[in-house]
């Protein structure tokens, strides 16, 4: 069964609450209008505005405000909202004008972006000095190639559930490349003590972001659950995509915690051998 047909469930007394105070249109977004989250994940509340995206907390409830500008850049993560707060109509129009098609067409441009991404990434690792940055750069391509692929194959990719959403999916003519991007990301060193190195220095480099005790607290709910390869896959996911935006000074700079991270190998000749695997992959996608 597809995630985005799910039973909805219900959005807490507590958290309307809050909302009736944002003098903005505001809908529930993400995983808690899927049916797939668990108790570590916040209540995504996409308000029509500018301003910052902060976590804050509701009643013991974790939300976060996400500020959008234009309904019609975020088709795929509107799909399926739940308006709370509606000034003017505002989000229930644009519901009616979310009809499945324009959603579908949404999360095939998604996925295609994804992929180009994760071409960019494996340039960006051939271009590399530092086998650690090399290494860190197809992690990040593989990352894309599996968002890539969930939005390919007609779902809207949600970080904390990305690999269970792999699981339920019939990946197709890319489960190949599904398989070729686990084997970058390196899921078969997802234990314990892999995670436990990892954290210290994901604390360390999320230190000035605003959602760094978020996720701290799902890794820690995932371990704590046994959970390793989703623990595992989330806490790369969410390091690849904060270093993504970084320079090459700053990843060469501080490459021994970056390492660490992102649990990265630095075989190279195996690391080469993978990305011309992926390559090929993520341009069949694109050819599709």
């Amino acid at each position: 069964m597809p995630v985005d047909n799910l039973p909805t469930p219900t959005v807490p007394a507590a958290i309307k609450k809050y909302v009736s105070s944002i003098q903005h249109p505001v809908a529930l977004i993400g995983c808690r209008t899927s049916g797939m989250s668990q108790d570590c994940c916040e209540y995504d509340l996409a308000v029509l505005a500018q301003g910052r995206n902060q976590v804050l907390q509701a009643a013991g409830h974790a939300v976060e405000l996400v500020h959008i500008n234009e309904l019609k850049d975020h088709i795929a993560d509107l799909s399926g909202m739940i308006v709370l707060n509606d000034i003017k109509f505002t989000l229930s129009s644009a519901a009616r004008d979310f009809a499945p098609e324009k959603y579908r067409r949404a999360l095939a441009a998604a996925g295609k972006k994804s992929m180009i991404s994760s071409l960019f990434y494996q340039q960006r690792m051939n271009e590399a000095k530092n086998p650690v940055v090399a290494a860190m750069w197809l992690k990040a391509a593989a990352y894309e190639f599996a968002a890539g692929s969930i939005s390919m194959s007609g779902s809207r990719p949600m970080p904390l559930h990305e690999l269970e959403q792999m699981r339920q999916t019939d990946a197709g003519r890319m489960a190949e490349g599904v398989k070729i991007a686990f084997e970058c990301i390196g899921l078969e060193r997802a234990t314990r003590p892999a995670i436990s190195r990892s954290l210290e220095a994901i604390m360390e480099l999320k230190s000035k972001d605003y959602d760094r005790d978020l996720i701290m607290s799902k890794i820690k709910h995932l371990l704590d659950r046994r959970m390793l390869a989703d623990c595992y896959y989330y806490a790369g996911k969410v390091v690849s995509k904060s270093l993504a935006g970084k320079g090459d000074s700053f990843h060469n700079r501080y490459s021994k915690l970056v390492q660490l991270a992102m649990d990265l190998t630095s075989d190279l000749g195996h690391l080469q051998k993978l990305q011309r695997s992926l390559f090929r992959a993520a341009n069949g996608a694109l050819k599709g």
